[in-house]
């Protein structure tokens, strides 16, 4: 089985973790017992590494991976990793993000569910640079429908809330919603747009919020999936547009 991180939650240009598991269900509904948990990996790489719209390593390359676990009933866990650039010219020292996170999906009135708990962890950081301690943990839930027909049309909608939002911030609200289509060659476009909201605390005493926005297609050729997609945030990087803007190239793998 091919399980994927959310394109709700993350930046990547990965197919939705919902889809994967809906389709793990339908294919070993009729078979063995012993088939119906399963392990995958997946790894990654891009010419930038973006978060919501946000670079997460300075407009350089990213190497990212993963590992995860379903089972036919709708249950997942998993983790991943990818390096970091942040804040070079100050002792902040975080260099690898790792997550972990856990899920159930499920259909139910010719929808696709997904609701979990995913937790961010940032080694190496220096919590004495001022950025706060960047750890945290979110809910998320998303509902999607694919359609028929020749160009299979999807759309999703999603959210994600944390208590604690990255860089000891109080609540961060996230709202996504997606739409994607598959044309002949194996094209697939897709496009995607967000709303970030985080409450003022020890790094943001006013708070923010901005929208994000990405363009991309994607096709698959023999084990690899290319994808490129334009991205852009709004209202974030005044001082540095270009950590908000990008055009980025990935290739990926699932196994």
């Amino acid at each position: 089985m091919e399980i994927k991180m959310n394109q709700l939650f993350r930046k990547y240009a990965y197919g939705t973790l919902l889809a994967s598991l809906m389709t793990f269900g339908t294919v070993n509904a009729n078979a063995e017992e012993e088939s119906a948990h399963s392990i995958s990996a997946n790894v990654l790489l891009a010419t930038e590494y973006l978060y919501r719209g946000i670079t997460q390593t300075n407009e350089d390359p990213t190497l990212q991976g993963g590992f995860d676990y379903g089972h036919a009933s709708g249950f997942y866990i998993g983790t991943w990793a990818s390096n970091l650039e942040f804040n070079p010219s100050t002792t902040d020292a975080a260099s690898l993000e790792i997550d972990f996170y856990a899920g159930y999906g499920f259909g139910a009135a010719g929808l696709d569910f997904d609701i979990g708990y995913l937790y961010y962890m940032y080694t190496g950081q220096n919590e004495d640079a001022g950025g706060g301690d960047y750890d945290f943990w979110e809910i998320y839930g998303s509902v999607g429908k694919e359609f028929g027909g020749s160009l299979a049309p999807s759309v999703s909608v999603g959210f994600a809330w944390s208590p604690d939002f990255y860089g000891e911030d109080d609540d961060g609200i996230y709202v996504n919603g997606s739409f994607g289509m598959s044309l002949p060659a194996g094209i697939s476009p897709y496009f995607n747009i967000g709303y970030q909201d985080v409450s003022g605390d020890k790094t943001t005493p006013a708070g923010f919020d901005y929208w994000h926005y990405a363009i991309g297609a994607s096709k698959d050729v023999g084990p690899l999936t290319l994808d490129i997609s334009w991205n852009d945030a709004d209202n974030y990087c005044s001082g540095n547009q270009d950590a908000c803007e990008a055009v980025v190239f990935s290739v990926s793998s699932s196994f």
